[in-house]
């Protein structure tokens, strides 16, 4: 069953209620106001298969800003490298694409678009992979990589076995003080070194091949000494000892979220720091080690972005509901899978069950023409991107006070 509701009479109703905050440009960084609770996000995430170019920065970035997005969230970083000029990790392979044989791209995507989004009015955010070490099966092809360097941080089980190159990301150990120190330098070398308005997190948590009711993971013999020196409890043996260890793993995954949130803020205090996390808190929290929650509700970050992705609007109001049950409505900003609905009509529903002046869509090629591989060309999905972005300035120019 989905919800409908009439575009038309909530395009009337916004235009009487809505406010929120108004994007001006200072020395051209935009001045978000950034911790104000009731701050306005149309948000849009733009993927790193979405670029590999200036033109195509540049296209981005006014696409966006043409049918009103007010906050990018701009991937920086994917699987242990950059798109950026980075000191401490590599390329971004997705940048050569076109020629192999290249090393650098001859351009800074994140200064670039830093500078596009500003000279708009648009706050910027650094969107990164947090976890993720590599995907696929092919090793990466920079010897300087993250998975050459430091091979150790792989993911272990109980019975020594890394995990495995496969379809899905490899990770890192997350509860390793040098993984956090590393990643925290990540983030606030970013931070030191671009305009940004925000770090956002991203895949900060297990995925779903990884930990299980059967497995210990981590199981390596480190990750259980750390854990016997900061509980006292030195052996998992039982149901009760596996919870426990599990409740420790997720405490460490939030000591790395506050880590990286103090290098961020000694590098811009006013800096905006999000995180996108699981449907729901609960299955973040039992299934994922993501206790994104109690990081709301501590101020580990300011603002978390659920991934509800459905096309059932049902589902998808009460995954917003057990958040808003959580954590304060206003620490909120719902991500929407666009990507999922038939029509453009669907994602205006779903932004009216919440907030309609707080959310963020996947992503940018549902509305756009992009350079991401995997896009429909074919004349009907052109149509309906046409059809999807022309809804959305609709909606947004009606949504602004």
């Amino acid at each position: 069953m989905r919800l409908t509701v009439s575009i038309r009479i909530l395009i009337g109703v916004l235009v009487i209620a809505a406010s929120g905050c108004v994007l001006n440009r200072n020395d051209g960084r935009v001045d978000s106001t950034k911790h104000s609770l009731g701050m306005q996000v149309h948000g849009m995430w733009v993927t790193r298969w979405d670029y590999r170019s200036p033109e195509d920065v540049k296209r981005v970035v006014a696409d966006a800003a043409s049918v009103g997005v007010t906050d990018l969230f701009w991937q920086a970083r994917g699987q242990g490298d950059a798109y950026y000029r980075s000191n401490i990790e590599s390329w971004g392979e997705e940048l050569f694409r076109d020629d192999r044989s290249r090393t650098d791209p001859g351009f800074d995507p994140l200064e670039l678009a830093v500078h596009e989004a500003h000279r708009r009015g648009v706050r910027i955010h650094a969107w990164l992979n947090i976890m993720p070490m590599w995907r696929g099966k092919k090793k990466p092809s920079d010897p300087e990589h993250l998975w050459y360097t430091h091979p150790l941080w792989r993911l272990q089980d109980a019975d020594g076995k890394e995990q495995e190159l496969h379809d899905g990301y490899v990770v890192v150990n997350p509860v390793y003080e040098e993984v956090h120190a590393y990643l925290a330098g990540v983030v606030g070398d970013v931070v030191k070194r671009y305009d940004i308005d925000g770090i956002h997190l991203d895949y900060i948590r297990f995925l779903s091949d990884e930990i299980g009711d059967k497995n210990l993971v981590p199981g390596d013999a480190k990750s259980l000494s750390m854990y016997a020196r900061a509980t006292g409890n030195a052996g998992i043996a039982s149901r009760v000892d596996r919870e426990k260890y599990r409740a420790w793993v997720r405490s460490r995954i939030t000591d790395l979220v506050r880590t990286m949130r103090t290098a961020a803020l000694r590098e811009d205090p006013g800096l905006l720091y999000t995180a996108a996390v699981w449907r729901r808190p609960d299955i973040a929290k039992n299934r994922y080690m993501q206790d994104a929650a109690l990081w709301a509700n501590s101020g580990a970050v300011d603002l978390v972005m659920p991934m509800i992705y459905s096309d059932d609007d049902l589902r998808y109001r009460d995954d917003l509901k057990s958040w808003f049950a959580a954590v304060d409505d206003r620490k909120v900003v719902p991500g929407i899978g666009a990507y999922k609905h038939d029509s453009a009509g669907q994602t205006i529903n779903q932004v009216a069950l919440g907030d309609p002046r707080r959310y963020a869509l996947f992503a940018y090629s549902t509305f756009f023409d992009s350079v991401n591989p995997d896009q429909d060309q074919s004349p009907k999905a052109t149509q309906q991107r046409a059809l999807r972005r022309e809804t959305l300035e609709r909606f947004v120019a009606a949504s602004r006070p």
